[in-house]
């Protein structure tokens, strides 16, 4: 217990927003799949179940409870949101449903931005998405800023959501692979969500047609497991969902699995960020060191007068036991994943496009680090980026995660 709690208190620490001393900085925390219930469970006020036991969320939070701080903290909700038992479940081999009370711990620990379009927002069919929408849409007023993804039109479900942190303007739009087989427009009280290979191009224009500072795509697409984006995802996600101005960030899940992060002038793509805190999903840990760790990434945005924000730093944490009480990896075996990570990123290297897969640094705190060339910013004096592993070590990853070249 005293070793998780100096862990807690030096996490807490490494992550304190920096002083805004010089321009303007905003933090982006990415969070991956989120839900607080194993499948069929039935949902209860008191918390989510796994197996037999009911679990409160403050309790499924309490070693990572310090990432949930930034101005933008978002994370992939992949569940129905219901109060009641009573709604038939699709007929799939897994279905989620969260209690609202759950996702509103959520929001109150830091998460104000949710994704809704996933393929298990709707595993209680149109109703069930009404129903979601209506109680995530409640939490507006308890700090909730956006959520996007359903809606009982199209042009609803595709809409971007907007908002304000400090002097910026964000908006942030979330499509997925959960839709099909859905009409919209959908009865009353109920919703739906666009689809992602018939709607990802205007799901894109709508985005960056919104005046904003800050652009942020939630996108839940591609095969469970995988470890690298086709090349088709990688041109959709780095060129097509590209903004005309300011930053893109793209938030890719749904592989459970982390991938590999690339910048791409001001852009960042996260192709893929694996679990956050499920109990629905299984215990990863026995997939071997490429797919046993969740992504959490902390990316700081810093602008000067008038310029457009640019990316300036990036911070990567490997997270474990996500099916039950998140935490994050330290030590050795951070620094392991880390490796997983950069050699996953430099995967997405692509000298013609611009595109430049994210190398971490390993740090004391667990965490790894990415720095822009000539970031001002404190915890970037001194950095450079690391080599990627050799020998013995690179052999045992490039093993793992399936692909012996790059």
């Amino acid at each position: 217990m005293k070793s998780q709690l100096l862990t807690a208190v030096a996490l807490a620490a490494a992550i304190a927003t920096p002083v805004r001393a010089e321009g303007e900085r905003l933090t982006v925390v990415l969070l991956g799949d989120t839900g607080l219930n194993m499948t069929r469970a039935p949902v209860s006020p008191e918390g989510g179940y796994k197996f037999d036991r009911l679990i409160s969320a403050e309790e499924a939070m309490a070693h990572v409870r310090p990432l949930l701080s930034g101005d933008i903290v978002f994370a992939n909700l992949e569940t129905a949101v219901i109060d009641r038992n009573d709604l038939p479940a699709r007929d799939k081999p897994f279905v989620f449903r969260t209690h609202p009370n759950a996702v509103r711990a959520f929001v109150q620990a830091g998460v104000n931005a949710v994704s809704l379009a996933n393929n298990h927002t709707l595993d209680y069919g149109l109703k069930g998405g009404g129903e979601t929408l209506k109680h995530v849409a409640a939490m507006s007023g308890a700090g909730l800023l956006g959520w996007p993804g359903l809606g009982r039109t199209r042009e609803e479900a595709l809409a971007p959501h907007a908002f304000t942190r400090g002097d910026a303007r964000v908006a942030f739009s979330a499509i997925g692979i959960g839709g099909k087989g859905f009409m919209l427009p959908a009865p009353e009280g109920s919703a739906g969500m666009a689809i992602l290979d018939e709607d990802f191009s205007a799901a894109v224009r709508r985005l960056n047609d919104t005046p904003a500072d800050i652009r942020l795509l939630s996108v839940h697409y591609g095969r469970e497991l995988a470890s690298f984006p086709d090349p088709v995802e990688v041109a959709q996600f780095r060129d097509e969902a590209a903004a005309p101005d300011g930053v893109s960030i793209v938030a890719g899940h749904h592989a459970h699995v982390a991938k590999g992060v690339a910048i791409t002038g001001r852009r960042l793509v996260a192709y893929g960020l694996g679990n956050f805190l499920h109990f629905g999903m299984r215990d990863m840990a026995g997939l071997g060191l490429c797919r046993d760790f969740g992504l959490a990434l902390r990316v700081t945005l810093a602008r000067e007068g008038d310029a457009p924000f640019e990316v300036d730093m990036v911070e990567a944490y490997a997270l474990t036991d996500m099916q039950v009480q998140t935490r994050v990896i330290t030590g050795e075996s951070a620094a392991l994943r880390l490796d997983v990570v950069n050699y996953l990123g430099a995967a997405l290297d692509d000298e013609r496009a611009g595109a430049r897969g994210l190398r971490f640094a390993p740090q004391a705190d667990g965490a790894g680090l990415w720095c822009r060339d000539g970031s001002a910013n404190p915890r970037c004096n001194g950095w450079t980026e690391p080599p990627l592993a050799s020998g013995a070590r690179l052999s045992d990853i490039a093993r793992a995660c399936g692909r012996t070249t790059l």
